[in-house]
């Protein structure tokens, strides 16, 4: 069992050295996961239907937030701090499952653009780019094991918060006494007016709703993890088209001593400079339309992620305070500061590998090639030294620093709400 896993893990029994590879095949769960989302259509450029499992997801996550917003009011109103911050927690991550959902339903051109580029540089490298083609696919196999990372990472922590509920309730049905009282635990803190939680059929009815959100959420982000995680894998991998393609631009080319050589030069320079442009207008293309579908989920998370961890965290140390351990908000706080770093961290490296084009373009030899390609170096190094395409007013770099400046401000937030008088 375990070799087998190692197997599926390292694509073992792929063997990508030679003849076509298809990259849906390639990236079995990635292609899977947009085909149930309904995004993998390309003869379909209308959003999907209503009628599907996007439908349940942002059904199930709009009655969440809604009872959490209720809840989160009624802890203001109380005054109870815990309540208030736990159910503001719950509401910011059941309002990023509702951006998720819309994003994907209103940009299912550009997931199409994005499938159709990717088929197309499989395609290059199995043909006419085939002498990259050991580098190329040592990339794929990076992206594809960090997908699989991502996505168990992702579902363990959906999974151990149900787990922890269900311990949680049968913990508390062990130990209960009448004489002292109490109330079964929820993995949300539910609450209306004039309607107890811990009665009848109505626990039993939101212990269920509640799991089977946490469920939906971690499906719905493992589509968007994964999808953003190839998404800018696969940009990364047409840069380093473009850098190869930029190192073998004057190879074998030399000053002409004759007319013959300057005529064979010139139209060799001139093939090579059009796949050059080519490959670096679709790099670009598929940067743009990662931005349109990526750009404001990850503006939310920017404003959003360091008040969940400070919250989760604050609730975390106040439970602990009165005994009680709170494993499911912890496992919240971990794994929103780890897929928030995941982001932060792949754009970082996006925009260090477009600006490497640059640098490959003064590597070469351009004084062989006389003063024909000069021009459109100098563009192609001017287009890489730009900003990526991920700014927005009032919104700083997603980055790698951007992510520890948010960290040090949850933290200092905590220390402040821990020391307040409340």
């Amino acid at each position: 069992m375990w070799k087998k896993l190692k197997d599926f893990y390292n694509k073992t029994h792929t063997d990508f050295s030679k003849g076509y590879v298809d990259p849906y095949e390639f990236h079995k769960t990635f292609y899977q996961i947009l085909v149930n989302f309904k995004v993998a259509d390309l003869s379909n450029e209308n959003p999907p239907s209503y009628f599907n499992q996007n439908t349940i997801i942002f059904m199930t996550g709009f009655i969440a937030k809604v009872l959490c917003v209720i809840s989160f009011y009624h802890g203001l109103m109380t005054f109870n701090l815990r309540l208030a911050t736990e159910a503001g927690t719950y509401t910011i991550v059941m309002a990023y499952a509702l951006l998720i959902s819309s994003c994907t339903r209103k940009n299912v051109p550009q997931y199409h653009n994005f499938l159709r580029a990717m088929k197309d540089d499989f395609h290059f490298i199995c043909t006419s780019g085939e002498k990259y083609r050991t580098q190329y696919f040592r990339n794929q196999l990076l992206t594809w094991k960090i997908c699989i990372f991502a996505c168990i990472f992702t579902a363990s922590i959906a999974v151990g918060m149900v787990s922890f509920a269900f311990l949680s309730l049968l913990y508390f049905l062990a130990t209960y006494k009448e004489e002292i009282g109490g109330s079964r635990p929820l993995l949300f803190p539910f609450w209306l007016p004039n309607v107890d939680f811990g009665e009848t059929p109505v626990y039993e009815i939101a212990f269920m709703f509640s799991n089977i959100c946490a469920l939906l959420y971690a499906y719905n982000y493992i589509f968007m993890i994964q999808t953003q995680i190839v998404w800018i894998r696969q940009i990364t991998s047409k840069v380093d088209i473009v850098i190869w393609s930029i190192e073998d631009l004057l190879v074998d080319v030399h000053p002409a001593t004759s007319e013959e050589e300057s005529v064979y030069f010139s139209y060799l320079i001139k093939a090579r400079m059009r796949d050059i442009l080519r490959h670096h207008q679709s790099m670009y293309s598929l940067m743009e339309d990662y931005a349109i579908v990526y750009k404001k989920m990850l503006m939310f998370e920017q404003k959003c992620c360091g008040s969940v961890v400070c919250l989760t965290a604050y609730c975390i140390a106040e439970a602990f305070d009165e005994g009680e351990f709170q494993a499911i908000l912890l496992l919240l706080c971990i794994g929103t500061t780890v897929l928030h770093f995941v982001p932060c961290y792949f754009c970082t490296f996006l925009a260090v590998k477009v600006s490497s084009v640059c640098d490959a373009c003064w590597n070469i030899p351009f004084w062989n090639a006389g003063p024909v390609i000069r021009p459109y170096m100098v563009l192609i190094m001017q287009r890489s030294l730009r900003h990526l395409p991920l700014q927005a007013a009032g919104f700083e770099d997603i980055s790698i620093e951007t992510f520890s400046k948010k960290m040090t401000n949850a933290y200092s937030l905590f220390n402040m709400l821990r020391q307040a008088n409340i």
